[in-house]
Parts: C-alpha cells; sequence; structure tokens
C-alpha cells in the first residue's frame, strides 16, 4: 500500500509539472512580445506639456512612423503605470485598436495625446490652429532624434481628420506621406467644420483617403471623400465587416470594424510603395 501511494504522488507531481510547463507555453505564445510600449511626454511652451503612445516592435529599427490622431475630442488620458501598464481612453478607435496589426520590422506608431492645458482634449477650431501644429511639430522633433532614419507619416481618423489636413499643410516639410481615414466632410448639423472648403492640394506630401462605401456617420460621405480623391490623390474604398451600434462611432462601418485587418494591410502597402488594393472587401 505504502508503495503505490509514493506511485501515486510521483504521477500527481509529474501532471502538475505537465500543467505548469503547459500554461506557460499557453502565455508566451498569447503575450504581445512582438511590441514594445512606452508614454513619451514632450515639453511645450510654459508649463504644459503633451504626450503620445510609442509602440514598436523590440529591438526593431523602423522605417516608418506612423504620427496618428484619433477621433473625438483626442483626449486619450495616457498614462504608464511602474510596471508598464498603459491605460488610455478611446480603446475601440480604429487607430488605437490597428496599433498593434501597424506595428512590426518596418513599422512603430506614435498616437498623440491632447495638451495638458487642453484639459476638455481637442476642439475642431484648436485642431485647425497654428499652436496645434507647433505642438505636432515637438513630437516630431523628438521622434526624429529616436529615430533619425526614419520617414513620418500624418494619419487622422474622423475628427482627427481636421489634424491629418491642417497640420500636414501647416508642417509641408515634415511628412513623406499623409493619410485620410473616414474623412469629416458635411456641415455638423448646422455648424460649418473647418474642413468643409479645405484645399488639400496645398499639402507638399502625397495622399491617401481610406473611406467605407456604407459608412453612415452623417458628418462623413464616401461620395464626398472620393470627389476629393478624384483631384488627384489616392482612395482605398472599404466595404464589408461587422459594424454595430452608432453609426458615427468606431464599432460601426464608420470605423472599418471587422476590416481592420485587410485595411491595415492595404495602408502599409501604400505606404511603403508596393502594390496597394484600391478596394478592400
Amino acid at each position: 500500500m505504502t508503495g503505490l501511494i509514493a506511485a501515486m504522488d510521483r504521477i500527481r507531481r509529474h501532471a502538475s509539472l505537465a500543467m505548469t510547463l503547459c500554461v506557460a507555453l499557453f502565455i508566451w505564445h498569447a503575450a504581445p512580445a512582438h511590441a514594445g510600449e512606452q508614454v513619451v511626454n514632450v515639453p511645450l511652451a510654459g508649463d504644459a506639456s503633451i504626450s503620445y503612445l510609442l509602440t514598436q516592435k523590440d529591438g526593431s529599427r523602423p522605417a516608418w512612423i506612423l504620427v496618428m490622431f484619433p477621433g473625438g475630442d483626442g483626449a486619450l488620458q495616457l498614462a504608464q503605470a511602474s510596471d508598464g501598464g498603459i491605460s488610455l481612453r478611446e480603446k475601440n478607435n480604429f487607430l488605437v485598436r490597428a496599433r498593434v496589426l501597424l506595428t512590426d520590422d518596418r513599422f512603430a506608431t506614435a498616437i498623440v495625446d491632447a495638451p495638458s492645458d487642453q484639459p476638455g482634449g481637442y476642439s475642431d477650431g484648436f485642431r485647425a490652429s497654428p499652436r496645434h501644429a507647433q505642438d505636432v511639430a515637438r513630437i516630431a522633433a523628438d521622434l526624429r532624434t529616436r529615430f533619425p532614419e526614419a520617414r513620418l507619416v500624418l494619419i487622422g481618423t474622423s475628427r482627427g481628420t481636421i489634424s491629418s489636413a491642417f497640420v500636414s499643410r501647416a508642417l509641408p516639410d515634415t511628412w513623406d506621406a499623409v493619410i485620410h481615414t473616414s474623412t469629416l466632410s458635411s456641415p455638423a448639423r448646422g455648424e460649418a467644420l473647418p474642413l468643409i472648403g479645405f484645399n488639400y492640394g496645398e499639402i507638399h506630401a502625397r495622399q491617401l483617403f481610406v473611406h467605407h462605401v456604407d459608412d453612415g456617420c452623417f458628418l462623413c460621405s464616401f461620395s464626398a471623400a472620393q470627389r476629393i480623391a478624384d483631384n488627384g490623390h489616392d482612395l482605398i474604398a472599404v466595404s464589408g465587416g461587422s459594424a454595430r451600434g452608432n453609426p458615427c462611432e468606431a464599432m460601426g462601418h464608420h470605423g472599418f470594424y471587422g476590416q481592420d485587418e485587410a485595411v491595415v494591410a492595404a495602408l502599409k502597402a501604400w505606404i511603403s510603395g508596393a502594390p496597394w488594393s484600391k478596394e478592400v472587401d
């Protein structure tokens, strides 16, 4: 009987060890080890500052840094804990969701928060202001210090396209390319948006417009984006996906929900000069 009990104890110990190894392997494979993230704080004039979330593959030397502006008020409230954990608002925004898909050996992303002296986030007018462009110039300078050989691409989505339009025009020598996704194009229920009548031809960098053909947001017309792109710019028309909820929010066609991987693949191909899909479905 004593020998039987000892044998059973050995079996239990081996089984426990095997289970521990299996769990460890599962955790290792499931962890996002391909990308490291840090919140970078950049000082501005006076006592203000602006932060961005830098996401890059560990040990990489990216050729492209994508400076990205989510929609809404843009107040991400970026923070990094002592253990490296990141907290931020707007986790479902297309550009926030896509940052890990965008990141690889060649690409890193920098998602820009609202400056500290704008606690309510970005207004449309602030996004169109010279001050906003000056803030982004500070971020671009910081990124060039970290990645002197990388080229910078400016990307905005929804209300972030006010930033991508005005900042790219104000800083013509900064950007290799500019991408506007789900571009605002229609009056905001009686209030004119800064982009109404904006001359995209005044932007020096090559430009890409990305828009879902069934975008149901009243501010963002696919036909309007198509007309803008017809003036010498590139367009990716997206269809399909699994839209849900508010048509002006990130889980709708407005945010390319359900098409993240296909849209990201097309974006990266266009940026790098590879053959790219003009239609994503």
